[in-house]
């Protein structure tokens, strides 16, 4: 899976054959490669949105891509938002029932999203400590919980001062590319140049137009965790 943040743009690149494979030692480039089937997914408000994301095949590897935009999670029916809303409640000491109402989303759902996240904590607050790091600011992620204890807590602010500081570099002049413009997802520059391929492949990213500075807090923690907010495995 790759994170959009333009799916329009992304498209674009994909057609035109410009869009960097995020696999491992893989240096090539994607294909179309059909459509992943119909979801609906519900986002803040409780509108229903209709999506059919776009899919890469790598030209080298054979490996394929479901461009999955940023607004949603891999494999759920509720948006980043909508998660974000529940996490959000609940790491400021909401039991399920409070952070359901906040999410407006059934309470054995959210059960399910506060259960993934406080089991995922480790490697959660791991992987904000590295975009922090990557970002200049690694100090910033160290777990400081709302609520001493919470293992979600510590996570989810973690995720929010990563998200903070990787919004500062964002804001930072970048420099071009190749021709003077970026294409998929070698278009950012943080600040150690070490960290720079590596952690753009880690996030899985593209975003062609660098729209990825305007997204909503929670769309960027979900570019942070490459979309394993809620599937992150416990680290250790």
């Amino acid at each position: 899976m790759i994170t959009v943040v333009d799916p329009d743009a992304s498209r674009a690149v994909l057609a035109a054959g410009r869009l960097a494979c995020p696999e491992p030692g893989c240096g090539g480039v994607l294909r179309v490669w059909s459509r992943a089937r119909a979801r609906r997914v519900r986002v803040r408000g409780g509108d229903v949105e209709l999506l059919r994301p776009d899919r890469g095949r790598c030209r080298a590897c054979g490996v394929t891509h479901v461009l999955l935009p940023a607004w949603c999670l891999p494999r759920r029916a509720y948006g980043t938002e909508v998660v974000g809303a529940a996490l959000l409640a609940a790491a400021d000491g909401a039991g399920y029932v409070r952070a359901a109402a906040a999410a407006d989303a059934p309470v054995g759902t959210v059960r399910d999203w506060l259960r993934a996240v406080a089991r995922g904590a480790p490697g959660l607050t791991a992987q904000a400590v590295t975009v922090a790091e990557a970002a200049a600011d690694a100090g910033a992620c160290w777990p400081r919980p709302w609520r001493p204890g919470s293992a979600l807590a510590g996570a989810v602010n973690a995720l929010a001062a990563a998200a903070r500081a990787f919004r500062l570099q964002l804001a930072r002049p970048r420099p071009a590319g190749p021709g003077g413009s970026l294409t998929g997802i070698d278009y950012l520059a943080l600040v150690a140049e070490r960290h720079h391929r590596s952690i753009l492949r880690r996030l899985r990213l593209a975003d062609p137009t660098g729209a990825l500075a305007h997204v909503s807090p929670w769309q960027l923690i979900n570019v942070i965790t490459g979309g394993r907010l809620l599937t992150t495995p416990a680290s250790g």
